[in-house]
């Protein structure tokens, strides 16, 4: 299993993601900003996965797009190999 973590400078978010052996790839978002979170909720904004909710090769590799991350885990993505 790997999971990388990227905290965005520019708002209180955090992204995790990676690709485990049961689970494929995921690709999670937190809000870590508490005062934006209601009483029952828990920060996640984005929370796929290729297991859970079908997430494609496609689909991951746009959000990770999206939040910039290590340019090397995104082209594994596309080989369809993991990180």
């Amino acid at each position: 299993m790997s999971r990388y973590i990227k905290q965005l400078e520019d708002r209180k978010l955090s992204v995790a993601y990676g690709f485990d052996h049961a689970l494929g790839y995921f690709f999670q978002v937190f809000d870590l900003d508490e005062s934006n979170l209601e009483e029952e909720e828990s920060g996640v904004i984005v929370d796929e996965s290729s297991l859970l909710t079908g997430m494609s090769n496609g689909d991951m590799y746009e959000l990770m797009e999206n939040y910039d991350v290590d340019a090397e885990h995104m082209a594994m993505v596309l080989l369809d190999l993991p990180f």
